[in-house]
């Protein structure tokens, strides 16, 4: 029996579908340079590259590089998941996450053992009453995972719980690990986290030595160059420490001049200490538009955030606008109701 002409074209269509659906199951990784993702499959990974699968070729991509993995038959809200994690909205990436554990793949497992630690270790960061959890997460992690290419990640991540903690020796050997991979980028990040170890115990002039010390370093890869600028970023914190705001000022109008759009926590961190140099001279108005800066241009970056809310919320006083200092407060009231700024706005 002749099947109508019709009846053909659909069952081909079909077996393009599928043919189509076939050939696009695989594997995608993103990395940090905004290259086209890389399809294949996983064969293999360490803590220091992942091995990806393309016809017959084994391509070797450092884990330095790797921005994400999306792996094969992973569910669809994932990738809002991710997105929520970036916006700051950490409840509901966690939510989502925890919902994909249980059909999840062995390595879909692995890396949202880890996106769970992240959010949590995020989250913490603007709620210290996290931070414990967020440890316990994060050195689950790297002892069961001591050979996944989020590895050295979750390690920084562990330290900078550590450290907003004040368990400096836990944060220090955090850190030391981070140090000891093989890619001068993260090296010189681990030397600045040490440098904020130094910082919070008080150390203001061994800190700084620290910070300069990666400043001067050859930066060339965009991870280098993000790196000299934190440097850079936290020598001006130890200047206003020093009681030197104006120098501060000085090398944050700098680092804000060059530095990239896509750095946003650096961005962030620099608008809040140039708030914190013009209070120091006693600059109200200067300080209300640099604390403007990080309540418009940065809320999801919850921790420094909650702190130019708090002073937005004093400082619109001073200029005669206290009914925007009561919305600042309500804001951060209702934002990060858990924060220490919080309960700071609540007593004062």
């Amino acid at each position: 029996m002749k099947r109508p002409i019709w009846s053909s074209l659909i069952l081909l269509a079909g077996i393009s579908i599928l043919t189509a659906s076939n050939a696009t199951a695989a594997d995608t990784i993103y990395q940090y340079d905004g290259s086209s993702p890389l399809l294949g499959d996983v064969s293999g990974y360490t803590k220091t590259e992942l091995t990806l699968k393309r016809g017959a070729t084994d391509v070797k991509i450092p884990a330095n590089e790797i921005e994400r993995v999306r792996w094969e038959g992973e569910p669809p809200q994932l990738n809002i998941a991710r997105n929520q994690e970036q916006n700051g909205n950490y409840a509901a990436a966690l939510e989502e996450y925890k919902k994909a554990e249980g059909s999840a793949s062995p390595n879909l497992k692995k890396s949202l053992q880890y996106m769970i630690a992240r959010a949590t270790a995020r989250s913490a960061k603007s709620n210290p009453a996290q931070l414990d959890n967020a440890i316990k997460l994060l050195d689950d992690f790297v002892k069961a995972n001591a050979d996944h290419f989020s590895y050295y990640p979750a390690m920084k991540l562990l330290g900078e719980s550590q450290l907003a903690k004040k368990d400096y020796v836990a944060a220090n050997s955090a850190f030391g690990t981070v140090e000891r991979s093989p890619w001068k980028d993260y090296q010189m990040d681990a030397k600045n986290m040490k440098a904020r170890v130094l910082l919070a115990q008080g150390n203001t002039k061994g800190a700084l030595a620290a910070f300069e010390t990666v400043a001067k370093m050859d930066g060339k890869t965009p991870g280098e160059l993000a790196n000299k600028h934190a440097a850079q970023l936290g020598s001006a914190i130890c200047l206003e420490k020093d009681g030197k705001p104006q120098d501060a000022i000085k090398v944050l109008d700098e680092i804000i001049k060059n530095v990239s759009s896509s750095q946003s926590s650096l961005l962030a961190e620099a608008y809040l200490k140039k708030g914190d140099c013009y209070q120091a001279l006693g600059e109200s108005k200067e300080a209300l538009i640099a604390y403007l800066h990080v309540d418009v241009l940065f809320p999801s970056e919850p921790a420094v955030h909650a702190e130019a809310l708090y002073h937005l919320s004093t400082l619109w006083g001073k200029v005669q606008k206290p009914e925007r200092g009561n919305e600042a407060r309500a804001v951060l009231q209702q934002q990060y109701p858990d924060s220490e700024w919080t309960q700071k706005a609540t007593k004062s």
